[in-house]
């Protein structure tokens, strides 16, 4: 007996042990690794992102893995080394990332002094481009120059490309370095404002923004690059800067994931990045430019499907995401639970034994009763019976024996009993006298 409690016990430990640690498990957040450039807008927003999701508590936690630039975070991406990484759309383009939100769009500007004659890309021939840069080398926007020039049949050996940080731009070009800047800065930075109040400074006259003409012709041939006007008095001033509205290209940079992280977590930091967005923009307003990628199966960049999911509003729910599980689980518990009980009944051998001696016992009987050649020989052996029966009524350790084992000594009691009563009647049939005596004659009165 004590061993069955002890098996009880034990099962129902294990049950709230496995309970416990599937809530351990489903409970604890999750820790993604976020690979982010070097530009201090863009670590911004992600470590607002990363101290709010803290601090709510919210089952996805950010850790911020600094990189060089989004070539760097694309193959930390490839390597499984990052969940999640900052990527401008036109340099990173791997099979690995996908889309989960577009963080913010960089316009592209080409801006020469105030006098300059330069009006039109091609006018750039034989030019000295300053390269506006925040990374350590100018080579992603570089290739991005290099792209529109090659619009406009322009190869980049025909220009010459000279690096320029955002606060050498003026000095660049008075010192004559350079004759035009060319620059793809964040919104809501600053840093296009300075850039363009910089170059406005150069002259008493208004800076020139030379137009990208061909911007949607640009952007068939690099889905990457999208066609964007840039409106009148975009940067301030007065006058207006620029005086008249005129067509440019923007770069989407962009929060992307492996392809192989789970539906369910790309859904849930979509959902977050989203859900907090005013609160992130509150400590990095750029977070404000935070909007959703398009979700069209034939978009140039891939949108994870988690995001699709979220986005689209078919994200599953639990129990829909799960529910094989359930069922599978709901078998194997039944299974345990079989086995359990199997397993107490033969973790108690004492009853187990029993049981099967006292069986034995009854098909001893049954097969006595079938020949036996009295009612005297019969009266004995239902004298044993009730031996049995006492035996299993009054053994403590009976209580302990499984249903089974009970059942098949109470099927072989039932079986004893009748032959006895079968054998009883044959035994009457053929000697009516045994059956039923004449009665005994008193003696006459004297």
């Amino acid at each position: 007996m004590r061993k069955t409690i002890l098996a009880v016990v034990a099962s129902i430990l294990v049950a709230l042990g496995g309970a416990a640690a599937a809530l351990y498990f489903y409970s604890r957040p999750t820790v993604l690794e976020v690979a982010v450039p070097q530009l201090a807008e863009d670590i911004r927003v992600m470590a607002a992102a990363a101290h709010i999701f803290s601090h709510d508590h919210n089952e996805i936690r950010l850790h911020m893995v600094p990189v060089e630039d989004s070539a760097a975070g694309a193959a930390l991406l490839d390597q499984g080394k990052a969940d999640l990484a900052v990527m401008r759309g036109d340099i990173a383009l791997t099979a690995s990332a996908q889309t989960l939100a577009i963080l913010h769009r960089n316009s592209v500007l080409l801006i020469a002094p105030g006098g300059s004659k330069l009006r039109h890309v091609p006018d750039l021939r034989g030019k000295k481009i300053g390269v506006v840069h925040e990374v350590a080398s100018m080579d992603p926007n570089a290739r991005l120059l290099e792209d529109i020039l090659s619009q406009y049949d322009l190869p980049l050996k025909a220009v010459t490309l000279v690096s320029v940080s955002p606060g050498e731009t003026r000095a660049a070009v008075e010192g004559g370095k350079v004759d035009v800047i060319f620059a793809a800065p964040a919104p809501q930075s600053g840093m296009d404002h300075d850039i363009v109040a910089a170059m406005a400074g150069v002259s008493k006259k208004a800076p020139v923004f030379i137009p990208i003409s061909e911007a949607k012709a640009i952007s068939k041939r690099f889905p990457a690059l999208e066609p964007m006007e840039i409106v009148q008095g975009a940067f301030g001033g007065d006058p207006p800067r620029p005086a008249a509205a005129f067509d440019s290209l923007s770069v989407s940079v962009l929060l992307m994931a492996r392809n192989t992280l789970r539906d369910d977590v790309a859904a849930e930091v979509t959902r977050l990045f989203f859900s907090h967005r005013g609160a992130i923009a509150l400590a990095a307003p750029l977070a404000n430019s935070i909007e959703a990628p398009s979700t069209d199966k034939g978009g140039a960049i891939p949108v994870h499907q988690g995001a699709a999911d979220y986005l689209d509003g078919t994200e599953r729910g639990f129990f829909e995401r799960y529910s094989d599980l359930f069922y599978i689980g709901a078998m194997l518990l039944s299974l345990v639970g079989s086995g359990a009980a199997a397993l107490a009944s033969r973790l108690n051998p004492d009853s187990h034994e029993r049981t099967e001696q006292l069986t034995e016992k009854l098909l001893q009987i049954l097969q006595a009763a079938r020949s036996a050649a009295s009612h005297a020989d019969l009266d004995q052996l239902e004298w044993e019976v009730d031996d049995v029966l006492t035996g299993v009524l009054g053994d403590r350790g009976m209580r302990g024996a499984g249903a089974p084992s009970l059942h098949l000594v109470m099927l072989a009691l039932d079986q004893t009993r009748r032959a006895i009563t079968d054998r009883r009647q044959s035994l009457s049939r053929d000697n009516p006298l045994i059956a039923f005596p004449a009665p005994r004659h008193l003696p006459a009165a004297e």
